[in-house]
């Protein structure tokens, strides 16, 4: 493997956990009507504290405990400082939970919760469709709450600093106190999680077809990618330079650091129109892990989009891939199953959750998964390594 492939493959460990996804604002939904109505992606949480570092169930998995809300669960589970998980819920609550199953706070938004949240400090900062981003302390409490110009479905991203990303018909970088930083204008919704590139600009997925390239000390454009079709999850960042796309056209494409396009690789569903939902991610040994909407769980080479394997599921796979630190892949279907991929390529199990999983899996410090569901629920994998 080159030199600049294996820094590629370093630069994406720890990809597990952050998504959210909904149904299309007004304004799109004339120009893509038979979009499915929900979507998931994840955000990349801070290597240490999940993928790349700690180990999943690789054997007897089982679901140990559920916490159930009033509505489905899209939102991903983040972690909080003391190493809870942290999701939303359609019902408008944002709860925290231990690796026990109990609830240690539980609070209530007035709309919807698409969003996956990120925490800074003790902070847990995650939009709504109140058209809000609400920063909660961690008790549960609101420290502050900045008004937005559309309903937020991307997650919350934090930056090295501790400065917020959130995307919502625009860009707006937050202090953690809540200081508004800048805004920056976008060229559509943004329903994926935002990325960051090795020298530091952020990658932000615009659903009409583009990637915005913005500079985050000012929100300044660098520069936008066209991709010529719908996007609906966020970009895998390479450290060339590089990041990886799925598409609503059915490809998966990567993308040099000059926008060009270095391969391009077309699903089986693309013959059908169906599309990429999911945003892609990383195993240790250079091989990307995407689900797509003609039900496969694909693995393909990041050096050239040469396909590996592909797993084939009972229906849509929007979740996107949580991968452990010994390159196992744990992702959701919409065939009500949690499916685990192992290094071989093989599916190792599957264990059936009884609803859609649209929400992209988290690994806590002791290897039990968490991820949300259809049926409103919380739900954690037990297993052994």
């Amino acid at each position: 493997m080159a030199r600049s492939r294996v820094g590629a493959v370093v630069a994406a460990l720890g990809l597990c956990g952050l998504g959210g996804g909904r149904s299309l604002p007004a304004q799109e939904v004339a120009h893509h009507r038979r979009a499915p109505l929900f979507v998931s992606s994840s955000a990349t949480p801070a290597l240490g504290v999940d993928g790349g570092v700690l180990r999943g169930p690789h054997r007897d998995p089982t679901v140990l405990w559920r916490v159930r809300t009033g509505r489905r669960v899209f939102s991903s589970p983040g972690l909080t400082r003391d190493g809870w998980a942290v999701f939303g819920s359609l019902d408008g609550t944002i709860q925290a939970v231990d690796r026990d199953g109990i609830v240690r706070w539980s609070h209530r938004r007035p709309s919807r919760v698409f969003s996956s949240p990120a925490s800074v400090g003790e902070l847990t900062v995650i939009g709504s469709d109140a058209r809000e981003v609400v920063a909660l302390d961690a008790r549960g409490s609101v420290t502050w709450r900045a008004t937005l110009p559309q309903d937020m479905d991307s997650p919350v991203f934090a930056l090295p600093d501790g400065e917020l990303l959130v995307a919502s018909g625009d860009l707006r970088a937050f202090s953690r106190t809540g200081e508004l930083r800048w805004t920056a204008p976008l060229a559509g919704h943004v329903y994926g999680p935002l990325a960051r590139a090795p020298g530091g600009e952020v990658l932000v997925p615009e659903l009409r077809g583009s990637v915005a390239v913005i500079a985050p000390a000012d929100g300044r454009l660098v520069r936008r990618v066209e991709l010529g079709s719908f996007l609906y999850g966020g970009p895998l960042a390479l450290t060339d330079g590089a990041f990886v796309v799925g598409l609503a056209d059915g490809t998966v494409r990567c993308i040099d650091a000059l926008g060009e396009t270095r391969w391009s690789f077309r699903t089986e569903g693309a013959a059908r129109r169906l599309g990429v939902r999911a945003t892609p991610a990383l195993r240790p040994d250079g091989v990307i892990v995407v689900g797509t909407e003609d039900g496969g769980i694909y693995g393909l080479r990041v050096a050239d989009g040469t396909q590996v394997f592909r797993v084939a599921t009972g229906g849509p796979v929007r979740s996107r891939a949580c991968v452990d630190r010994d390159g196992w892949a744990y992702l959701g279907g919409e065939d009500d199953q949690l499916h685990a991929v192992a290094p071989d390529n093989t599916e190792a199990w599957r264990v059936s959750i009884g609803a859609d999983v649209d929400s992209g899996p988290r690994l806590l410090a002791d290897g039990l998964l968490v991820v949300g569901a259809d049926d409103g629920a919380l739900h954690a994998i037990a297993g052994t390594p």
